[in-house]
C-alpha cells in the first residue's frame, strides 16, 4: 500500500480544522460585517464612474466589450483548454486548468465572504448579451473574476511562451507585457462599460490576480512535479476537492457561484486523475 507522506496528513488537517473552527466561531458572517460595509460604500460612490464611462453608449462598444468578456467565461475555457491539450502542450494545459480552478475557488470565496452588491440597475445600464453573462449578474460584485481570470491566465500564457520558446529579447518581453496590460486593461473597463462591476471590483480583481499570479509562478513547478511523480497524488486530490466544497463559505444570498467552483474542481480532479492514468 502506498504510504502517505506526513504534510498530506498536515495539509489536509489543516482545512478540515479551518472547516470545523470557522462555523463554531461564524467567520464568515464576522468577516462580512467587517467588509461588507466598506465595500458597499465603495460601490455606491462608485456610480458616477460607472455612468461617465457609459455615457459613451454605442452598439459597437457593447459589442466589443461583450465579446471580449466571453474570452474569459466559461464557454471560452470549454473550448480552449482541449485545445491546449490536442496541441500537445500538455504541461501548459494542467497548469493552465488548475489555475483556473485555483482563481476560481479564491475569487468566488471573497464574492460570497463579502457579498457586496454590484452597481445598481437602474440608474447604471447593464449589458447581459449572452445566458452567461446573465448569470454572472447574479453573483456578488467584488473582485471581478473576469478581471482576475484575465490577469492570472494572459500573466501565465506570457510566462510559459517566454519560457518555452527561450527568449531573452527585451523588446519581445516588453511587448508582450504590453499586450497583457493592454488586454487587462480592455476586459476592466468592460466590465465597467457593460454595469457589471464598479471600480472597486477591478481594482480587487487585479490586486488578487497579480496575487494569485505570483504565487503560482513560485509553486508551479513543484506543483507539476507532485501530480507527474508524486505519491499518492489522486486519493490526496480526491480529499482535497471534498473538502474544499465545506470550506466554501455560505452566501448571504443564494448565488451560482457555488456550482462554478465545483465544476471547475472537479474538472481539476479529472485532470489530474486522467494524467495518472495515462502515466500509470
Amino acid at each position: 500500500m502506498e504510504s502517505i507522506p506526513g504534510w498530506q496528513l498536515i495539509f489536509l488537517g489543516g482545512i478540515a480544522t479551518w472547516i470545523v473552527f470557522s462555523s463554531i466561531l461564524n467567520v464568515t458572517q464576522k468577516l462580512r460585517s467587517l467588509t461588507q460595509p466598506l465595500v458597499s460604500r465603495y460601490v455606491m460612490s462608485g456610480t458616477s464612474i460607472v455612468l461617465k464611462i457609459q455615457k459613451y453608449e454605442h452598439s459597437y462598444l457593447d459589442a466589443l466589450f461583450s465579446g471580449l468578456s466571453c474570452v474569459v467565461s466559461v464557454p471560452f475555457y470549454t473550448a480552449f483548454l482541449p485545445l491546449l491539450f490536442w496541441s500537445g502542450h500538455c504541461k501548459l494545459a494542467r497548469q493552465m486548468t488548475l489555475l483556473i480552478s485555483f482563481c476560481d475557488y479564491m475569487g468566488n470565496c471573497i464574492k460570497d465572504v463579502v457579498s457586496a452588491p454590484r452597481p445598481s440597475s437602474p440608474p447604471v445600464r447593464r449589458v447581459t448579451a449572452t445566458k452567461d453573462e446573465e448569470d454572472n449578474a447574479m453573483e456578488y460584485g467584488l473582485p471581478s473574476s473576469h478581471t482576475l481570470n484575465t490577469v492570472c491566465l494572459s500573466g501565465y500564457m506570457l510566462h510559459y511562451i517566454l519560457s518555452y520558446t527561450g527568449s531573452e529579447d527585451v523588446s519581445t518581453e516588453l511587448m508582450g507585457f504590453a499586450l497583457v496590460c493592454l488586454v487587462v486593461g480592455l476586459i476592466g473597463v468592460g466590465r465597467i462599460y457593460l454595469g457589471m462591476h464598479s471600480l472597486i471590483d477591478i481594482i480587487g480583481g487585479l490586486a488578487l490576480g497579480l496575487g494569485i499570479l505570483t504565487l503560482w509562478l513560485c509553486v508551479d513547478t513543484c506543483i507539476d512535479d507532485f501530480i507527474v511523480s508524486g505519491q499518492n497524488v489522486a486519493s490526496f486530490w480526491a480529499m482535497l476537492s471534498f473538502l474544499l466544497l465545506f470550506a466554501y463559505p455560505t452566501p448571504e444570498l443564494p448565488t451560482p457561484s457555488y456550482e462554478y467552483h465545483t465544476a471547475f474542481n472537479g474538472v481539476a480532479l479529472g485532470i489530474v486523475s486522467i494524467l495518472l492514468q495515462l502515466l500509470f
